[in-house]
């Protein structure tokens, strides 16, 4: 190609976007990510499968979204598209989350970044219809931190009327120092940050047959990497929605000599 072609490529790639845009507009096709079986309706025996679509061969899907079928007949139950329906290593469970028999469907996939938010919903069909409940974006936020006199954080939850002090002593001179003075004053009023969702794990309560919810927020200072631990719910449904019943703050611990 001559050096006027090469120009008039050029000017066309400019004008309608040229590679950049024929990606963009690139129809990648959808992937089944994974399959779960189990009862979901109350009725028979459903397949529910996870599909996204993957546009660098990578662990980021997106397009995600969720089809139940019957098993016996191959009938279309229910499809489902989560509000965040892009995230890294998406995964469904089925489990009874409401005590009544019947699975319902959890899915969960991960923001990635240094943040490392957790996305999370549950649906459950045994309605006849699709119903969320639990949507990682509308639990509560009562969380809040800031700096102490004394070298300590407080993390308070204003919906239990409680307050954690943490002890950051250890953190070293350097680092203390820029918040301290020397008889362990702050030098002036410094908050922290207690981050939304993090991350929420199902587990299985033998006493209570059903599973429950973990939700974690990463409990952090000066800036994202400074972590400190992490807030921690147990929640379960409560017949209208998920509750918490037990609350605390985990911190991570650090070295002995």
């Amino acid at each position: 190609m001559n050096i006027f072609g090469l120009c008039a490529m050029l000017a066309a790639c400019l004008l309608t976007g040229g590679t950049a845009n024929a990606a963009a507009d690139k129809n990648f096709p959808p992937t089944k990510i994974m399959e779960r079986v189990g009862c979901v309706t109350g009725e028979g025996v459903q397949v529910v499968a996870l599909y996204g679509t993957y546009e660098n061969k990578g662990l980021y899907a997106q397009k995600i979204n969720i089809v139940v079928t019957q098993r016996e007949t191959g009938e279309e139950v229910a499809r489902i598209t989560p509000e965040q329906d892009a995230g890294y290593l998406p995964a469904i469970l089925l489990a009874d989350f409401t005590g009544d028999g019947t699975e319902e469907i959890y899915l969960g996939m991960d923001s990635g970044g240094s943040g490392g938010f957790g996305f999370a919903y549950i649906y459950a069909l045994s309605s006849g219809s699709t119903e969320t409940l639990f949507d990682f974006s509308k639990v509560p936020m009562p969380y809040a931190a800031q700096y102490e006199d004394g070298y300590r954080m407080s993390v308070s939850d204003a919906s239990a009327a409680l307050q954690y002090s943490l002890d950051i002593s250890a953190r070293g001179e350097e680092y203390l120092s820029g918040l301290y003075t020397e008889d362990g004053t702050l030098k002036a009023p410094v908050m922290a940050d207690v981050s939304a969702v993090n991350t929420v794990l199902p587990f299985f309560v033998n006493t209570d047959d059903r599973f429950h919810v973990l939700v974690m927020r990463r409990i952090t200072g000066l800036y994202n990497a400074d972590a400190f631990g992490y807030t921690q719910d147990f929640m379960r449904w409560d017949g209208t929605q998920f509750t918490t019943y037990f609350r605390l703050v985990g911190v991570y611990g650090s070295e002995t000599t």
